[in-house]
């Protein structure tokens, strides 16, 4: 069983919420949200603007109460235990709350000490941190000469220098530039292989793809599917068919919707069929439209497409924006 760094323990799960759901006024922010984060696995939560991830990020950090259910997290009940949750947890937050008044060297080794390190230990994290988030020449400034995206990547670097037991990451690409992000990534993986666990929420889908072990999607408060990201890709009822031969690119023009398919190369489409069943239907008309096929193959779809088709019944690609919640009061 994966410990974190500082070695308390708690069992096997990170986070356990139960039956939890929170009412603000007359609005039910999370309905009887049940979950559970292995230690030492990197956790997506994911779901539309008003699903409830903001609020359940500030119940996981002991930031408020539920209406009712349980939290806990690191082996201890909350809200009760939040402040030694906070201390032992890493968090990128939409509020920074950066210390406008020290410079980012003093803010990471202020957070490092914060974490136990000593002043030589800090001062060798922090120096890794910012080679891998491109702050190195950055660290005897202050946080209020900084544009948004440096702040960005001290937000980020502050929640990974002092190899926190839990890692809350809010939109924590925000702002960053390709190499910050991958520098992230790095991070982030290298933090887990030492038993860090990690609470990610993101709008960039195939980021999540690539680093989650776990994703749980949230709709209007309630949990609607979880699984590992490939479960997710099987389980919904989207499906792609890619499909070639001689003319099929003229054959998929005349024969289907045009924004059923997509040109691969100059002998091969991508259909989106509404499951394997709806694969003969294509295969005939592209026949009948003249196609010469030689390969009909279904191809895996992405989390992205999973999610979509997840939350379809209200929401349409175009109004999607993975975001912080955004209505949390």
């Amino acid at each position: 069983m994966p410990v974190g760094p500082g070695g308390s323990g708690g069992g096997e799960w990170a986070v356990v919420c139960e039956d939890l759901t929170r009412d603000f006024g007359g609005a039910r922010a999370l309905d009887g949200v049940t979950l559970t984060v292995p230690r030492g696995t990197v956790f997506g939560f994911i779901g539309p603007n008003g699903a409830g991830k903001t609020t359940t990020i500030r119940l996981l950090l002991g930031l408020i109460a539920p209406t009712s259910g349980r939290v806990r997290v690191l082996g201890r009940d909350l809200p009760a235990a939040g402040a030694d949750v906070r201390r032992r947890t890493g968090t990128v937050l939409e509020d920074h709350g950066l210390y406008e008044g020290l410079s980012v060297r003093a803010s990471l080794e202020f957070a490092a000490g914060s974490f136990g390190l000593d002043r030589v230990a800090a001062a060798e994290r922090v120096e890794q941190v910012v080679d891998a988030l491109g702050l190195a020449d950055r660290l005897d400034e202050r946080p209020q000469h900084l544009s948004r995206g440096i702040r960005q990547r001290m937000a980020v670097a502050r929640a990974l220098v002092g190899r926190p037991e839990l890692l809350v990451l809010d939109e924590p690409t925000n702002g960053l530039d390709a190499a910050a992000a991958a520098g992230l990534r790095r991070e982030v993986l290298d933090l887990v292989t030492g038993g860090t666990t990690v609470f990610l929420t993101t709008h960039l889908l195939a980021e999540a793809e690539r680093l989650c072990d776990l994703v749980t999607v949230v709709k209007q408060g309630r949990v609607i599917a979880s699984g590992t990201p490939t479960e997710l890709r099987r389980g919904t009822s989207v499906r792609r068919v890619r499909v070639e031969g001689r003319g099929v690119v003229n054959a998929a023009a005349t024969a289907l919707p045009r924004d059923a398919w997509t040109a691969v190369g100059r002998e091969g489409v991508t259909v989106e069929v509404e499951g394997l069943d709806e694969v003969p239907v294509v295969v005939a008309a592209l026949v009948r439209a003249g196609a010469g096929l030689h390969r009909v193959e279904p191809e895996d779809q992405t989390l992205e497409a999973a999610f979509l088709s997840l939350i379809s019944d209200d929401e349409t690609p175009e109004s999607v924006r993975l975001a912080a919640d955004g209505v949390t009061p």
